[in-house]
């Protein structure tokens, strides 16, 4: 326990949900969201030991060019000082 925490600045111990299977069709929103309140490292160390893909859509206010394409195996992430307080699949 505690593995996903060890860079955690925020004082709470955010933890990695266990693999679903069912991600390699889709990734949930339900799952997703559970990256909100991650720092973006571990948001993406998680996202990567889950299997799937992760970008930084918008970091601290300012938006990033995107590719268009839509993957229902990626998240895209809002981060705001160092936390993940966003996320969408696709």
């Amino acid at each position: 326990a505690g593995e996903n925490a060890e860079s955690d600045s925020g004082g709470t111990t955010a933890e990695c949900p266990q693999v679903d299977a069912a991600d390699a069709i889709a990734i949930s929103q339900e799952r997703a969201d559970m990256l909100i309140g991650f720092t973006e490292s571990n948001a993406e160390s998680c996202a990567t030991s889950l299997g799937w893909a992760f970008r930084v859509g918008e970091r601290d206010g300012e938006s990033f060019a995107l590719t268009a394409d839509y993957s229902q195996q990626r998240v895209t992430v809002s981060v705001t000082n160092d936390l993940v307080t966003a996320v969408a699949v696709g």
